[in-house]
């Protein structure tokens, strides 16, 4: 058992249980549930996490048939979870289909369980096709439980699709996730209908990297099949267990398409070490600038003006080479090698360079003020150069002088040589000390669609990317330079994607992309510490885009043809994302941290956010 330290925990062994309920069995999945719950705490689990709707099984015809397999919470599957916890003083995070006794309004739920009994519920706000014919949008927000272990939050699979689910605890104090999840693969057998299935266990990474957390996840990994509606579906397996500073260090495989509904299932056992608990990713919440993200709170669907209304077909480039600090000549030449490369014919496009595209990384202060221009410098000039002899939309950074002032910003540029705007990197990297922060997120409208900016660690605050989103960004280009300190590499769910990724796919920059719903293209340089690791990052990585991703340390360029907008099959789209968003729960993103309101809310129990509202006189 984790013991204090202090204030900090020793490691800790954990479970994330893919165990299979089975349809209209709810007083056997209870025995189950508990009975593997049990198999996993006398093998020393303190925190053991079981599968999304773990006491009835899933897929069901409608509600009336769901209905008299659901439980309420606190309940009858509680209760007996209680038992166990109690006998071996562990945790257990179940998913329960829940029924409120007093409303009869149904959700899906997470209940968390203690060695003192019943501590909690979290119901589901990310509801995918299938959880909108069964259950009510949830109603508890975010909340995160205290417990000997640290504090834990749940998030329950769809909501993967969405960075706030994992964010708003993070503020509010979380240590760890339990992720319950009953996470379908892709059913290739299906043909078309295939387009519409998400496996959300292949994709949670981004919960971890963006917040510092740890994470337990569960699943399924069975069929499971519905002889009323005679639709089976297979789910994906792939349990894992992830530290604090990003690392999975545990996971199970992916099922294949060839399991039955007698599959025993698996536990993955692992340790959490909560030493990890503090960690320069989570450091960065205090870097947070809520006075640029009102947009987050506000609802732009079904209809915004904004948005593009029409896709454009495209080819997006991210440019990759070295950059030599000073070295204005040589940086263009090396940058005029990549652009001579490119096919002049290719239509219409975006070319994203590096960060500081001609002058290369000031090393300090001194050096800033040396290579910082001042209106149309000498790198807007070589932009537009490039701009007009590739006849496409580029973006690139530099120093730029404003009054007293040094800002890194980044220029849209279009085919014409026309500056159409330009973005000062508000998020600033810690060695930027000699750089004012910028004000804005903004959002261009050009003749390939809408256009946001982002620059170097802006991506480590999955806020900025979310405020170019509901500012309806069709692409968001980066220019960067990325040394491989924060981020790292998708660790993903072999099998369950449709395709690999290269090893050196940057999670983060993945994660913008399909958190955004917004074609992303990140241009990194190599050498002097650089990763490169450039490319196309796409909005539905999982069943059928896979990121063009650069080398490691190889000057080159890459490309991928795109539309925009995605197809209108795929899982989900920008405007999709947006609809299904609950901004009613995310109002303290833009709270300033050191507010009344964010305090109440920080400190209080749940998730109460009624106290910043007077009723009456």
């Amino acid at each position: 058992m984790g013991k204090r330290c202090g204030t900090v925990l020793t490691p800790f062994k954990v479970a994330a249980v893919e165990f299979n309920p089975e349809l209209f069995e709810f007083e056997r999945n209870i025995k189950g549930a508990c009975a593997i719950a049990e198999q996993a705490a006398a093998n020393g689990a303190k925190l053991i996490v079981l599968p999304e709707a773990a006491l009835s099984g899933y897929i069901y015809r409608d509600l009336d048939q769901f209905l008299p397999y659901m439980d309420t919470v606190p309940g009858r599957g509680t209760d007996a979870i209680a038992e166990v916890c109690a006998k071996h003083g562990c945790h257990v995070a179940i998913g329960i289909a829940e029924v409120d006794p007093i409303t009869r309004l149904t959700y899906n739920t997470g209940a968390l369980v203690g060695p003192d009994g019943y501590l909690g519920k979290y119901r589901k706000n990310g509801l995918n096709p299938s959880d909108v014919m069964w259950f009510t949008p949830g109603n508890t927000g975010y909340p995160v439980f205290d417990t000997e272990l640290g504090r834990i939050c749940m998030i329950i699979c769809y909501d993967d699709t969405y960075w706030e689910p994992a964010r708003l605890p993070a503020l509010k104090g979380a240590d760890l996730i339990a992720y319950i999840c009953s996470s379908d693969r892709v059913l290739t057998q299906l043909g078309a209908e295939s387009k519409g299935n998400h496996s959300t266990i292949a994709a949670v990474q981004q919960l971890v990297a963006w917040n510092g957390l740890a994470m337990v996840a569960s699943d399924r990994n069975n069929v499971e099949s519905n002889p009323a509606t005679g639709i089976s579906v297979v789910y994906g397996g792939s349990a894992s267990i992830w530290q604090a500073d990003g690392r999975r260090t545990g996971h199970l495989p992916a099922t294949d398409q060839n399991l039955t509904a007698a599959n025993p299932g698996s536990i993955l056992y692992g340790e959490i070490d909560p030493g990890l608990y503090a960690n320069d990713q989570r450091a960065t919440l205090r870097r947070r600038r809520p006075e640029l993200y009102g947009d987050l709170a506000f609802y732009r669907a079904p209809t915004d003006t904004q948005a593009s209304r029409r896709s454009h077909e495209l080819t997006v480039t991210a440019m990759q080479y070295g950059l030599v600090a000073g070295d204005s000549a040589g940086n263009i030449e090396r940058a005029n090698v990549q652009v001579l490369a490119l096919p002049a014919d290719a239509g219409d496009g975006l070319v994203v360079f590096p960060a500081f595209t001609v002058s290369g990384v000031p090393a300090d202060a001194e050096a800033a003020a040396d290579m910082a221009e001042s209106g149309l410098g000498r790198t807007v000039q070589v932009l537009s150069d490039f701009a007009v002899r590739l006849q496409r939309f580029v973006v690139g950074s530099h120093v730029e002088r404003a009054g007293d002032a040094l800002f890194h910003t980044a220029v849209l540029i279009e085919p014409n040589g026309k500056v159409v705007g330009s973005y000062r990197q508000c998020h600033l990297d810690p060695a930027y000390t000699w750089a004012t922060a910028g004000d804005d997120l903004p959002v261009f409208d050009t003749a390939i669609g809408r256009i946001g900016m982002l620059l170097c660690e802006d991506t480590r605050f999955p806020e900025a990317s979310g405020v170019l989103a509901m500012r309806r960004a069709d692409l968001i280009a980066i220019p960067t330079n990325w040394d491989g300190s924060y981020g790292g590499p998708l660790q993903e769910s072999e099998g369950l994607f449709a395709h690999g990724f290269p090893s050196n796919t940057m999670c983060l920059w993945y994660a913008v992309a399909k958190t955004s719903q917004a074609y992303t293209v990140v241009a990194n340089s190599v050498g002097s510490g650089a990763q490169g690791s450039s490319g196309v990052f796409t909005i539905n990585p999982v069943d059928a885009q896979p990121p063009s991703v650069a080398s490691v340390d190889d000057a080159l360029a890459v490309s991928l043809d795109i539309s925009t907008r995605g197809n209108p099959d795929w899982w989900m789209d920008q405007q999709r994302l947006i609809a299904g968003r609950r901004t009613d729960l995310v109002a303290p993103l833009v709270l300033a941290d050191d507010s009344a309101a964010f305090t109440t809310w920080r400190d209080g129990h749940g998730y109460d956010l009624s106290s910043w509202t007077a009723y009456s006189q």
